[in-house]
């Protein structure tokens, strides 16, 4: 019986020491794609929130999980902007929060996955065309507002986003 309890123990151990080791991601290999980028630390940053930088194999898939922070901080100023509209806040942009609301759906659910097949097909220079429509897409949302933008610090995060992701691209 005790030689059952030291094996339970032994296994136990092993488990738990698995379980709470972290997961080592290629640092090396973020540090330096992200020190070629004009944002280096929220590169890093961007990259190590995703659980899916414990797996990179290449700066392609730096540049997927970089699509995929897009479209997660996207959320926030399509989120906001969704609800003010329909909350009738700010009349005196609607038009503005609307085409911006629209351009938003587009990056999210149609440029981003359209940069993130780029990657996976080996195609860089049509990921960074993609990347380019966000950052014009998102710069030019906020332009639309005339210094009134309810979401300028929403916009300032997912451009700064986008170039990242361009000069990853261009990694390529």
């Amino acid at each position: 019986m005790k030689h059952f309890s030291l094996n339970t123990l032994l296994c136990t151990i092993v488990v738990a020491s698995i379980a709470i080791a972290p997961c080592k991601s290629d640092d090396k290999l973020i540090t330096q794609t992200c020190s070629k980028t004009p944002y280096p630390a929220q590169c890093v940053s961007y990259i190590k929130a995703n659980y899916k930088s414990n797996d990179v194999k290449g700066v392609a898939d730096l540049g997927i999980i970089m699509a995929q922070s897009f479209q997660l901080k996207a959320e926030a100023p399509k989120d906001i902007l969704f609800k003010m509209i329909l909350a009738g806040k700010r009349p005196d942009i609607r038009f503005e929060m609307i085409a911006c609301l629209g351009n938003y759906n587009y990056l999210i659910d149609t440029t981003m996955p359209e940069a993130i097949d780029a990657f996976k097909l080996g195609k860089p220079r049509l990921a960074e065309a993609y990347a380019n429509t966000a950052a014009i897409g998102v710069s030019n949302c906020e332009k639309r507002f005339n210094g009134k933008s309810p979401i300028t610090n929403q916009n300032n995060i997912t451009h700064e986003i986008a170039l990242i992701l361009i000069a990853i691209a261009k990694q390529l």
